[in-house]
């Protein structure tokens, strides 16, 4: 498990490195909506990261905007998948989309706009417009008015996971004959088109066996669309390999055909395991199939394509789903492809840049919106996954990690906890986090914030000390929350305003309280006011051999962060090497068990023992 973390953190750095260096060709930098189905007007999402994920529940509208995507290339078209019907009518010339991508590194960004209009060239077919700053889009002064940048030239792949049906799968399950009645009986069904397999299974042997021309009785045309594909030692075995590992098999062949043998045309595979077994696609899981599908098309797929994936977590085992996760980032790295994906897995979005994440919600008013950059347990609590850590600590930066995971290392509990930096600062953690984690104990009942000491208010009064009188008004309730936040920005209680419900004031009082109560046990400060620059600056043991090592130099939070970067000039003669100097200072800060040490140890041996045995003290 540690393995595959590290391997995970090494490739979002590596491909990261990747991007800034402009080695990625033909990119969609970001995509914004005017106007498109159901998305809030002007919706705009990055794509910094070269491996998007589109996180949210179902019929938040990830798939409509892979379909966006999919459509924005040259001779591609939205059309393909949302078009209009007398039932489902779609009003022209309203919905629209731009994107900005850029060529190569030394080219600058060129926005493309796409609107659906009436057109004799298709049916709900969508053409390039010219540039329109009403709607959004930059000015650029080197284009005349009325005039278009072309679509961006580059290759896509879209696999639907839930739709990636083998042939089997197509008409055994979903086929109807001419003859079919809504009245007849399932088994008969089954009968009927068990027989119909087993009659055409002559043919699709013939093909796997290598014919290249297979008809049915009478039929002159192919069964055949294209020639059978073989994966083995021999050849292809790049991808066999990559299919043994995410799958967690050990297959020695598969081979791969398209055909309409089963009247429909869709894929089959055969198998061969290594103790001699073989079988088809009829006896894998479906999950099987599209993993061996997707693989085979992807690693065929040209540098810098756009692959899209539509809920690739479907029927994956999660020790699956961490292997996929790797393979894509691998291909990123290799092949500088561009990847999205929709998704409400939690072992997908588990580890992955903040600025990877993109959090689709409906609102009260049924729109969708889109927000940019969310952590992953964040992400967990809006999709409803629960937060794998068994013990959480997230903090204000990577200094009071380097701190705490000290502390932590020395108490000899380093392996029981995770430590995350929130950049955002205190007031985001406190008044947006913390009232997330409340609401659902049972998913981050073991999640603990730790804020740097500047941020400590004078006078806490915990939830279990506030008087019996004041439990019931709001107006009380909402200074004590002021307070803990040590800002004029109370919470935003989620509240349905319901009166079957209790009514507004009733669950904004309920939410006040079980924020309070959670943060009680959930909520602290690091010793004695101090940021954690100041605490282990503050230390006799850290001073010597340091230019601070002269009495009359005195450390506070205000020149502490200065006094850090001193030591590291004078000891790597590099800026860039401030976190390592500050985890050289951490090591000796923590052998002096100075009081500041023991305050955050007695502080996370208490997170310890209430996470085992669901006490306080």
């Amino acid at each position: 498990m540690k393995e595959v973390i590290m391997d995970i953190e090494r490739l979002v750095k590596e491909i990261q490195e990747e991007k800034i260096k402009g080695r990625f060709q033909n990119y969609i930098e970001y995509m914004q909506f005017p106007k498109y189905k159901n998305l809030k007007e002007n919706t705009r999402i990055d794509f910094s990261f070269p491996l998007t994920m589109l996180v949210g529940k179902n019929g938040t509208g990830k798939s409509s905007v892979l379909h966006a995507i999919y459509g924005a290339p040259s001779g591609q078209s939205t059309g393909d998948f949302w078009f209009s019907t007398q039932v489902d009518p779609i009003k022209d010339g309203e919905n629209k989309y731009f994107y900005g991508y850029k060529a190569d590194k030394n080219s600058s960004i060129k926005e493309v706009v796409k609107k659906r209009q009436p057109s004799i060239k298709a049916f709900d077919y969508w053409e390039t417009a010219a540039l329109n700053t009403k709607i959004g889009m930059v000015a650029d002064d080197n284009m005349d008015k009325g005039s278009r940048n072309s679509p961006v030239d580059k290759n896509v792949v879209l696999f639907d996971f839930r739709g990636e049906l083998s042939a089997f799968d197509k008409y055994f399950y979903f086929y109807k004959s001419k003859n079919d009645k809504i009245k007849r009986k399932f088994e008969q069904k089954n009968k009927e088109n068990k027989q119909f397999i087993i009659q055409r299974s002559p043919l699709l042997r013939r093909i796997f066996l290598g014919e290249n021309k297979v008809t049915f009785p009478n039929h002159p045309e192919n069964c055949l669309h294209d020639k059978m594909e073989i994966y083995n030692m021999e050849n292809n075995a790049k991808i066999l390999s990559e299919i043994n590992n995410i799958l967690g098999k050990q297959y020695v062949e598969i081979r791969r055909v398209y055909h309409r043998v089963y009247e429909s045309w869709g894929t089959s595979v055969l198998v061969k395991t290594k103790d001699g077994m073989s079988y088809s696609e009829a006896n894998a899981g479906s999950g099987e199939n599209a993993i061996i599908n997707m693989v085979c098309t992807v690693l065929s797929a040209p540098n810098n394509s756009l692959i899209l994936l539509d809920e690739p977590e479907v029927s994956l085992h999660p020790s699956a789903q961490k292997k996929l996760k790797i393979f894509l980032l691998q291909i990123i790295k290799k092949y500088h492809h561009q990847i999205v994906l929709s998704t409400h897995s939690n072992v997908l979005i588990e580890g992955m840049p903040k600025d990877a994440l993109k959090l689709f919600e409906m609102t009260e008013n049924s729109k969708i919106n889109v927000t940019n950059g969310v952590y992953s347990s964040e992400a967990f609590y809006n999709i409803k996954e629960e937060v794998k850590d068994k013990y959480l600590i997230i903090c204000e930066d990577v200094s009071a990690k380097t701190l705490i995971e000290g502390v932590l290392r020395k108490m000899g509990l380093i392996q029981h906890f995770k430590v995350e930096p929130r950049h955002g600062g205190a007031d985001t953690l406190i008044t947006r986090y913390l009232p997330i984690f409340a609401l659902d104990r049972t998913i981050y009942e073991n999640v603990f914030i730790i804020l740097d000491g500047d941020k400590e208010p004078d006078d806490i009064i915990p939830y279990s000390k506030i008087p019996n009188g004041e439990m019931d008004d709001v107006v009380k309730i909402e200074k004590y929350i002021k307070n803990l936040t040590s800002s004029y920005s109370a919470i935003k209680p989620l509240i349905d305003g319901n009166k079957q419900n209790g009514g507004d004031e009733y669950q904004k009082l309920q939410v006040y309280k079980e924020y309070l109560e959670y943060a009680e046990r959930h909520l602290y400060f690091l010793p004695k006011k101090m940021i954690p620059e100041a605490i282990v600056l503050s230390d006799v043991n850290v001073r010597k051999n340091t230019l601070l090592d002269q009495n009359d130099i005195i450390i506070d939070n205000s020149n502490a962060k200065d006094y850090v970067k001193k030591i590291c000039l004078e000891l790597f003669t590099d800026e860039s090497k401030m976190e390592a100097c500050f985890d050289l200072l951490t090591k000796q800060w923590v052998t002096s068990c100075n009081q500041e040490y023991q305050s955050l140890e007695k502080i996370l041996q208490n997170i310890f023992e209430y996470c085992n045995s669901g006490t306080f003290e």
